[in-house]
C-alpha cells in the first residue's frame, strides 16, 4: 500500500516515513499542499497522512482538493492543535480518522492495517459470478474468471468504485473484457435496478452520432419521420457506457462535455432541454492522453471522464489464469469431454496474446474443432501460438522469455524429463534448472 505523508516539519516526515517504510509500506513525502497535489495526480496513493496546518493551504482544504483528484483516496489528519471541534470538522471534510501529535506509532500502524484490509477487500470469482448470474449472466460476453494478483487488484478497484456516482474511464487493450467490467460496475452500484445501455462509438456513422446519443425530433433531417429518444434518455436512472469513446468527433465531444456538466440534453432539431440522470462509463483501447496532445480529443472532456480510471490487465499480465479461462470457455461452448494437455497449456502460457481473452477463446474453439482427439496437445494449437518467436509482436523481454521457455521445454522433452541430463545439455546446474521449471510452471505431460 502506498502512503503519502504531508508535513512541513522534516523531522516529522522522516520519523513517520522511516517507521512505516520498515513496516513494508511504499512511502512518498511532501512538505506542502502543492507537492501533495502533484504527487496525488501522478502516483497511485492509497492513504494520505495530512498535517492540519501547512504553509500554503489548510489541511481541510487540501483534503477536499485531493479527493477531487482521487475520490478513492483515504485520509488521516494529524495535528498538534487537537480539539474536539477540530476533529469534528476534519471528519466532516471526509477524513477517515484523526490523530494528535505526538503520534502513537503503534496505534497509527493498527489503523493503517485496518484501512489496508478495507482497500484490498475483493470478491473471489465465484462471488462475482453469483452477482452476474442473478442479472441474466448468459447475456454477458463472459464470466469473470481469474484469481491472479492482477485480477484481485482489478476487483478491489471495482468494489470501491462501483458504489460511487463518479464517471469511470475503463482502459485496456482490445479483447480484455472492458464491457464486462462496465456491467459489473453497474450491477454493484445503487443504479442496478435501472437500465444498463452500452453503445459502440466506433460503430456509429459520424452523421448520426448525435442523434444516437441525444435523440432527434421529427423532421430534424432527411428520414427523421418522428421523434426518437437517444441513449442518454434510454439509460435514464441507470448507467450509460460509451465504448471506444476516443472515436467521437470533436464536435460531439463538446456536446458530451456540456451534457455531463449540466445534466441536460437537447435532441437534434429540438429546442427544449431535457434533464437526464445517468452515470457515465467510458471505455477505450486508445491512449487518450496522447490524443489530447495531438488535438484529437478534448483535454477538458478527458479529465471529466477520468475521475476514476480502471485499467483492465492484458492476458499476458495474468497468465496463471489461462487454465481457468480455458475451462470456462469449454463450459460456455458445451465442449464436454475436451481437455487441454499440459504441453498445450504450457505453450499457451508462453504466448503473448495480442488479442487477449477474445483471442484465447477463438484458439479454444479452433483447437477443439480441428483436433483429432478430445485431448488437445500443443501440436493442435495454431502455428503463431506454437512459434511465437517468429512473430514481430511483443517486447524484446517477452520474446526472450518465450525463447527461454521453448529451449527449456525442448531440452526436457528430448531427455525424457530427466533433469540432470537436460541441465547438462543446457549448461545449467540442476538447481538453476529446477528454479526455471518452477518459474515457468513446466510439467511433464
Amino acid at each position: 500500500m502506498h502512503i503519502l505523508i504531508v508535513d512541513d516539519e522534516i523531522d516529522q516526515r522522516e520519523l513517520l516515513g522511516g517507521f512505516l517504510e520498515k513496516q513494508g509500506f511504499a512511502i512518498s513525502l511532501a512538505a506542502d499542499g502543492k507537492q501533495a497535489l502533484d504527487l496525488v495526480s501522478i502516483e497511485n496513493i492509497a492513504v494520505a497522512l495530512l498535517d492540519h496546518r501547512l504553509p500554503d493551504i489548510n489541511g481541510d482544504e487540501l483534503l477536499i482538493a485531493m479527493k477531487k483528484i482521487n475520490p478513492l483516496l483515504r485520509t488521516i489528519m494529524i495535528t498538534a492543535y487537537g480539539a474536539v471541534e477540530t476533529a469534528v470538522n476534519v471528519m466532516r471534510s471526509g477524513a477517515d480518522d484523526f490523530f494528535e501529535k505526538p503520534v502513537d506509532l503503534n496505534h497509527l500502524l493498527e489503523r493503517l492495517r485496518t484501512l489496508e484490509q478495507e482497500i484490498l477487500v475483493n470478491f473471489d470469482a465465484d462471488e462475482v459470478n453469483a452477482v452476474l448470474e442473478q442479472e441474466h449472466e448468459h447475456e454477458l460476453p463472459l464470466k469473470l474468471v481469474g484469481k491472479s494478483a492482477a485480477m484481485r487488484d482489478l476487483l478491489s478497484i471495482i468494489r470501491r468504485a462501483a458504489p460511487t456516482p463518479w464517471t469511470v474511464l475503463i482502459s485496456g487493450e482490445t479483447g480484455t473484457g472492458k464491457e464486462l467490467i462496465a456491467r459489473l460496475l453497474h450491477l454493484l452500484s445503487p443504479r442496478r435496478e435501472h437500465p444498463f445501455v452500452a453503445i459502440n462509438c466506433a460503430a456509429m456513422p459520424e452523421n448520426l452520432v448525435e442523434s444516437e446519443l441525444f435523440g432527434h425530433e421529427k423532421g430534424a433531417f432527411t428520414g427523421a419521420a418522428g421523434h426518437r429518444r437517444g441513449h442518454f434518455e434510454l439509460a435514464g436512472g441507470g448507467t450509460l457506457m460509451l465504448d471506444e469513446v476516443g472515436e467521437l468527433p470533436l464536435g460531439t465531444q463538446a456536446k458530451l462535455l456540456r451534457t455531463l456538466q449540466e445534466k441536460r440534453i437537447t435532441r437534434v432539431g429540438g429546442e427544449k432541454e431535457i434533464e437526464v440522470d445517468i452515470r457515465l462509463l467510458a471505455a477505450t483501447n486508445r491512449d487518450l492522453s496522447e490524443m489530447v496532445k495531438n488535438g484529437t480529443f478534448r483535454e477538458d472532456l478527458f479529465y471529466r471522464l477520468k475521475v476514476i480510471e480502471v485499467e483492465v490487465p492484458p492476458l499476458r499480465s495474468r497468465r496463471e489464469d489461462i487454465p481457468d479461462l480455458i475451462k470456462a470457455f469449454l463450459e460456455r461452448h458445451q465442449l464436454s469431454g475436451v481437455e487441454f494437455a499440459a504441453d498445450a497449456i504450457n505453450t499457451l502460457a508462453r504466448y503473448h496474446f495480442p488479442g487477449n481473452i477474445r483471442e484465447l477463446e477463438h484458439i479454444v474453439q479452433r483447437a477443439s474443432t480441428l483436433a483429432r482427439s478430445p485431448l488437445i496437445r500443443a501440436a493442435d494449437l495454431p502455428a503463431e501460438v506454437r512459434f511465437p518467436e517468429k512473430s514481430s509482436d511483443g517486447t524484446l523481454e517477452e520474446r526472450l522469455t518465450v525463447m527461454e521457455h521453448r529451449l527449456l521445454l525442448e531440452a526436457l522433452e528430448k531427455h525424457d524429463w530427466i533433469q540432470t541430463r537436460a541441465a547438462d545439455s543446457l549448461g545449467l546446474s540442476e538447481r538453476v534448472l529446477r528454479y526455471k521449471i518452477n518459474k515457468y510452471k513446466l510439467r511433464k505431460p
